[in-house]
């Protein structure tokens, strides 16, 4: 039994060695473990992928982790940058404000002091001139003890007017009352009167007397308190001179409101000079005006017509005239004023010359009695101190040269720049 299973099972074998002479392609059961080994593969490549892509995403988020913070530490930064620049921010609109703050304030005050109301303005006059007051009094109070030796001096013109013409009259001459006074003396011996020493001295203080009266002259007043008035209206003025400069000082106070900066550094030396002016045309009025003018009116003098001056008259034709003098030596100062800002030049004097000296007949006929000596007295000074304002002008006011340089200049640079472009527009449409 078991053979015949055997040779049955013998073709059995040819069969499956034939079959297993088969394309293995063919065979299923290949395939799949074919299909299992290659999935394997698969699997340990998938497998080192993961691993690949997990070491990937661990280094991403580290990566990720280091940028975050990156990001935060420059999120920081730019919030210590930004909470600096706006404190900086903050400080400097704070600094800005404050500057503008007293930019405001400082343009408030410019503007208060180069705008003032009218209220403001006579406060201010009334403040000047109060001052300007009160120091004249102080200097009223210090002249007045040499009140009596200013009168004198005030005199003194006029008395030598008067010797000059009693030298010139043999009638007043002391060779006449010398022997006037012999004449007298002999009358009085033939009336038998005795010569008596007391007679002599009498004769002679007599005739001394006469050539006092009548070669130095004499003032008159008939109101009683004529005399001490005087001396109060000569302290007056004397206080005035002495103290001009502080009263200029309160003058150029005044104007100062309405300068510059700068221009307000010339109030000191201005005052000063302002009072020697003044101080220098009065003294001119005084050694040059006085004697020409006074032995001009004296000559009228015939003998129908005495001359015979008067206290308070006389007085206030001299107060007169040194104020007058002392005023029109300003003009120069006064130029120089008006050619430092520019508002005159010396070529427009000049060519106003004719007008000027109209002007100064005008104001000489103001200033001065009304006669044609004293008021060409004045008009000729008032000329040749017009005279002396141009070439002020000319040396210390605005050159006429430079600005004309300076437009020049100007205009060149100007004409150069249209040169430019001219050939730059050239040069493009050549090109073009």
């Amino acid at each position: 039994m078991s053979s015949e299973k055997d040779d049955v099972k013998a073709p059995g074998n040819g069969e499956n060695e034939a079959e297993s002479q088969v394309d293995p392609n063919d065979d299923p059961s290949l395939e799949e473990d074919e299909t299992a080994v290659v999935t394997d593969e698969e699997l340990k490549q998938a497998e080192e992928t993961l691993a690949d892509a997990a070491d990937s995403d661990e280094s991403s988020d580290d990566a990720d982790d280091a940028d975050d913070d990156a990001d935060a530490t420059e999120g920081d930064a730019d919030d210590d940058a930004d909470a600096t620049e706006g404190d900086e921010d903050d400080d400097a609109d704070a600094t800005e404000g404050d500057e503008d703050e007293e930019s405001d304030e400082d343009g408030e005050d410019s503007e208060e002091a180069g705008q003032m109301s009218l209220l403001d303005h006579l406060g201010e006059l009334r403040f000047r001139l109060t001052r300007a007051f009160i120091a004249i009094a102080i200097g009223m109070v210090a002249c007045y003890g040499f009140a009596e030796q200013m009168f004198d001096i005030l005199m003194e013109p006029m008395i030598k007017v008067f010797q000059e013409q009693a030298a010139q009259n043999p009638v007043l001459s002391p060779e006449f009352f010398r022997d006037f006074g012999q004449m007298l003396t002999q009358s009085l011996a033939d009336k038998g009167f005795a010569h008596t020493e007391q007679m002599s001295l009498f004769m002679d203080a007599l005739q001394q007397s006469l050539m006092q009266v009548t070669q130095q002259g004499h003032f008159q007043y008939t109101y009683p308190a004529e005399a001490f008035f005087s001396h109060i209206k000569i302290s007056i003025v004397a206080g005035l001179f002495l103290v001009s400069p502080y009263v200029f000082a309160q003058i150029w106070g005044f104007i100062a409101p309405g300068l510059y900066a700068h221009e307000r550094k010339w109030m000191v030396p201005m005052a000063i000079i302002s009072a020697l002016f003044f101080t220098s045309g009065a003294l001119f009025g005084y050694f040059v005006v006085f004697p020409f003018g006074f032995e001009f009116f004296a000559g009228f003098s015939t003998e129908g017509i005495q001359f015979t001056p008067k206290l308070n008259e006389y007085l206030s034709f001299c107060l007169k005239l040194l104020f007058a003098f002392g005023f029109v030596f300003e003009l120069p100062l006064f130029i120089f004023f008006l050619a430092r800002m520019g508002m005159v030049s010396s070529a427009g004097l000049r060519k106003k010359r004719k007008y000027a000296i109209l002007i100064g007949f005008v104001m000489a006929a103001i200033l001065t009695p009304p006669d044609p000596f004293t008021q060409c007295l004045m008009a000729g000074p008032l000329i040749i101190l017009y005279e002396v304002g141009i070439w002020v002008a000319y040396f210390f006011g605005k050159k006429e040269k430079r600005h004309l340089k300076k437009q020049a200049e100007q205009e060149a640079a100007a004409q150069a720049e249209l040169d430019a472009v001219a050939a730059e527009t050239e040069e493009t449409t050549e090109k073009a």
